[in-house]
């Protein structure tokens, strides 16, 4: 990540609440109107992080496939790319126009795997 790069902050609510209506500088906020358990982990230090499937499901609405394939094979270097995980959250998410590419990135790496 780029130094000079704004830090993205999914926030599960209305987006028509008042208090929310400007983000603070250097940050963008997705708001969402409400997030699956599934979608949300948390640190040991008690802070709540979306999951990484669903990270992966973000990031393919604004990143090419080829950035989408880098970010999924550095998570799977990482022991943290759960493909069952993507595909349950691609199912809460089927409406996002980047479901298309998604599936194709998924298709991808599955046939890596065979």
């Amino acid at each position: 990540m780029d130094a000079h790069e704004p830090i993205h902050v999914t926030v599960a609510g209305s987006g028509d609440d008042p208090r929310s209506t400007v983000d603070p500088p250097g940050v963008v906020i997705h708001r969402v109107p409400a997030l699956h358990p599934d979608d949300v982990v948390t640190l040991p230090n008690g802070l709540r992080v979306t999951s990484v499937a669903r990270t992966l499901v973000d990031c393919a609405q604004t990143e090419s496939p080829r950035e989408l394939c880098a970010m999924f094979r550095r998570a799977q270097e990482l022991g943290l790319l759960d493909l069952d995980a993507v595909d349950a959250c691609i199912a809460r998410l089927e409406w996002r126009p980047s479901t298309r590419m998604l599936n194709a990135v998924i298709a991808e790496f599955r046939a890596r795997q065979a």
